[in-house]
């Protein structure tokens, strides 16, 4: 079975997470992400609240980590600043009860790929470190820019190197428009959830963690994101994909009208 949710509080709901999560029940979706893009500002006691909330109208929650997070950046209090934020998030996700925490791993800064995998790596092995009370999974999710670390070859790696509490984030959008344009199709779809199978195991298929949305992208990758029905994004057989491989875990849509292709998506899937 997949849930889908939103990134964040949906658009039709008051600007709170606790109207955001009935906002989802009424509209019979099943998930969203924390939206801690700009900082960790939640108490201990509204994370429980929240935690306690979500199961009483059976909303599975997730969350993603600060935009200011950079493993590889070139200057090494930039990379502590950045493991920190990481904990942090680790810590109010898990009272949250949010499982899966999505992260931006870094740049290359025109660097050695090699000699950034290993710097990525090393940095998210004192991650690990720390959040094994928690009971969290650090998503590395795949980008949309091609000056971004973050490659479907690379975010699978480090799950291997590293899990079972690093595993990836699919983002079908960026890896479109990463690859300028391919990743596109029934075919492809299938070929990116074969490959996770391949490195990681049957269990890792049934456990994802996605992103998706339509985006416009140029030769260097990504540019922003769109509606589904505005971009070349093949949203139809990528479901279909999803639904013959038996692929289980979570979908959250980052689309600007969020639960309109949240929605959308769902139908598609039941349907």
């Amino acid at each position: 079975m997949l849930l889908f949710g939103t990134a964040g509080i949906p658009n039709s709901a008051k600007k709170d997470t606790f109207s955001g999560i009935l906002r989802l029940r009424e509209l019979n979706l099943d998930a969203m992400e924390l939206e801690f893009v700009h900082g960790v500002k939640i108490s201990h006691i509204n994370a429980q609240k929240i935690n306690t909330f979500a199961n009483k109208n059976n909303i599975s929650l997730s969350s993603h980590a600060p935009y200011y997070i950079n493993l590889n950046s070139l200057e090494k209090e930039k990379i502590e600043a950045s493991i920190l934020r990481i904990i942090k998030t680790a810590e109010i996700s898990h009272i949250s009860g949010a499982r899966n925490i999505v992260v931006h791993p870094g740049y290359y800064h025109n660097m050695d790929k090699l000699e950034v995998y290993n710097n990525i790596k090393n940095a998210l092995k004192k991650v690990v470190q720390e959040i094994e009370k928690y009971n969290v999974v650090i998503r590395i999710e795949t980008m949309g820019k091609i000056s971004q670390f973050g490659s479907l070859e690379e975010v699978l790696n480090l799950s291997q190197d590293l899990g079972p509490k690093i595993m990836p984030c699919i983002d079908f959008a960026h890896l479109h428009a990463r690859t300028i344009g391919k990743i596109n199709s029934y075919n492809e779809f299938c070929k990116v959830i074969d490959d996770i199978q391949h490195k990681l195991g049957k269990e890792a298929i049934k456990d994802v963690h996605i992103h998706v949305s339509g985006i416009k992208y140029n030769e260097k990758g990504e540019l922003h994101h769109l509606n589904f029905k505005e971009s070349d994004f093949n949203y139809i057989d990528l479901i279909k994909a999803l639904k013959d491989l038996e692929v289980e875990g979570m979908i959250i849509c980052e689309s600007p009208n969020l639960e309109e292709d949240a929605l959308l998506l769902k139908n598609l899937y039941h349907n």
